[in-house]
């Protein structure tokens, strides 16, 4: 059960300001929306969201501010090191 949550979560590179990246891990299914911080620290935990409400957020989301990591991010070593599928970086 645990496997399938997982397949579940989506992972996003949040880039700041700063230039930190912060780690954002969305799951519909769970209705749950997490947020860390670059030392992998929770920061920001929203629960009990219905599948509508995440879909939506991570819709804003990737028109607002991310776009899908390619190979050439990987490359240089400025993507998130998630599967391509999953990973997100910030324009």
């Amino acid at each position: 059960m645990k496997k399938e949550k997982k397949e579940k979560e989506k992972k996003w590179a949040w880039l700041m300001p700063t230039g930190k990246i912060y780690r954002v891990v969305t799951n519909p299914e769970d209705g749950t929306i997490k947020v860390y911080n670059p030392d992998g620290k929770l920061v920001n935990k929203e629960e009990k969201l219905s599948k509508g409400a995440v879909s939506l957020i991570e819709e804003s989301f990737l028109e607002a501010v991310a776009a899908k990591v390619g190979a050439e991010e990987k490359a240089k070593g400025t993507g998130t090191g998630d599967e391509l599928e999953t990973a997100m970086y910030i324009r």
